[in-house]
């Protein structure tokens, strides 16, 4: 089943963004689509996953608000869906930053991907700099690029001053989709920065372009992937130092420490980031490996007081089968169907794929959860 990740923003004046809230969210829940949308007074961004063809009936649905006709997607195929859950809320600031400033008015002006191919074959005096969080860049950068000492894009504002000396440079600002570096170089302009670029459609856009040029590494998402895989790995695992770009949180609960490890040393430090940190007692409980199972349905929704499941089947299923639920925060509860009922309440001893079906389960479950054959 193919799916696809897309992402895209716009800075407009929205007067009612709690309208738009319950448009968006109600569409996405309808059509199974997840991810994860801010709407405020200054705009909208978003970033969403779900099958090709309901992502390509939502990206009709948002241009039919006269705000969004011309709006861009960055898009991304993905096997399965790279989020588990959807969040659609309204926020002061759809990209938090920590300073006033006019993006629609001063916004720094867009360069194609091609011409910055160009200026980088032509030796092009230009100045490049990452406008994302530092371990965003360590994954992977654009050559030459510049590191700002920011762990949170509200922290840009202070890191600019570092730029002082490359005022009247010509300055090209990026980040993963450009809603980030659009910001970023507004407020540049306004505080007397005389050359101001912004990559169209940000890394995502160029590599979809241009791959295999100017990018290296690999790009760090704010979804289950973490890490994109486009590019050769600069960066080595923690332990190892073999070529690696992949980012997981520790496992010592008390940690969580973002970090990079290669698949072999994950299993020997038990997803840690130390030997401190791996003999810890609180630890993540690691998921059994589900790959082969079958998957038979999708949690719609779970009511805790009647502890019943609501699931959508993707294929046949009996009554007395053992069941397995997992999820991002579910781990692996294994049931068996002891009773079903049709949407309408009746019982039932078989249900087809696409129905909508109810079981008991005593354990929490959650929306979206696979349901696959134990």
């Amino acid at each position: 089943m193919p799916y696809q990740v897309i992402s895209f923003y716009r800075y407009a004046h929205l007067e009612n963004p709690e309208q738009l809230r319950d448009q968006l969210r109600k569409y996405c829940q309808q059509n199974q689509i997840l991810g994860r949308i801010l709407i405020g007074k200054e705009g909208l961004n978003g970033a969403v996953c779900g099958e090709k063809i309901s992502i390509e009936h939502f990206k009709h649905f948002l241009k039919q608000n006269s705000l969004f006709q011309d709006l861009t997607f960055r898009e991304q195929d993905h096997p399965e869906n790279a989020y588990h859950k959807l969040v659609v809320k309204v926020r002061n600031e759809i990209c938090a930053f920590g300073a006033e400033v006019d993006v629609v008015k001063n916004k720094g002006e867009h360069l194609l991907p091609q011409q910055l191919k160009e200026w980088y074959e032509q030796n092009e005096d230009f100045v490049i700099i990452d406008a994302r969080n530092d371990y965003e860049f360590e994954v992977g950068r654009f050559k030459n690029a510049i590191k700002l000492p920011i762990k949170h894009f509200r922290e840009f504002p202070e890191a600019a001053k570092k730029l002082e000396p490359i005022k009247d440079k010509k300055i090209v600002l990026y980040c993963t989709g450009g809603i980030r570096c659009e910001k970023a170089s507004a407020y540049l302009k306004e505080q007397g920065f005389t050359q101001v670029y912004q990559i169209e459609g940000g890394i995502i856009n160029y590599v979809n372009q241009l791959p295999n040029t100017y990018w290296e590494g690999g790009l760090f998402v704010f979804d289950d992937r973490l890490v994109s895989d486009i590019g050769q790995a600069i960066t080595s695992c923690t332990f190892c130092e073999k070529d690696c770009e992949q980012y997981i949180n520790c496992h010592n609960l008390d940690c969580d420490k973002l970090f990079i490890i290669c698949s072999g040393c994950q299993k020997n430090m038990n997803k840690t980031c130390s030997e401190e940190c791996k003999n810890a007692p609180r630890q993540r409980r690691i998921k059994k490996n589900n790959e082969h199972k079958k998957v038979i349905g999708i949690v719609e929704n779970y009511y805790p007081k009647s502890k019943v499941a609501l699931i959508k089947t993707t294929d046949a299923i009996n009554i007395y089968s053992k069941v397995t639920f997992t999820g991002k925060t579910t781990e692996n509860v294994v049931q068996e169907i002891t009773e079903m009922r049709d949407y309408e309440g009746q019982e039932i001893p078989f249900a087809s794929s696409g129905m909508l079906v109810t079981i008991p389960i005593q354990e929490k479950i959650r929306k979206n959860d696979k349901v696959m054959l134990a």
